[in-house]
């Protein structure tokens, strides 16, 4: 999975995976990143992005089944092949 020619760490407008604006589950995430061949591992909120306290926006491992909607500048953290 971490080999040096194999899978990075990316993150990736929420866009791409997900209806913006729109209340999601992180299991709807998972499905959409495999459809892509990667792993989803969490999500970045940018309203967040300077919040300490909420560890910069930074969400791994979240629970599968919180609802969450994301806005434009928001990033899902997958693992994926360049």
């Amino acid at each position: 999975l971490f080999k040096s020619e194999g899978n990075e760490v990316y993150l990736k407008p929420a866009l791409q995976y997900v209806e913006l604006n729109s209340a999601v589950d992180f299991y709807t995430i998972v499905e959409s990143a495999a459809r892509k061949d990667e792993v989803a591992i969490g999500y970045r909120i940018i309203k967040d992005y300077d919040n300490e306290d909420k560890n910069y926006g930074i969400v791994l491992n979240p629970l599968k089944s919180a609802s969450i909607s994301f806005v434009e500048d928001d990033l899902i953290i997958v693992i994926a092949h360049d």
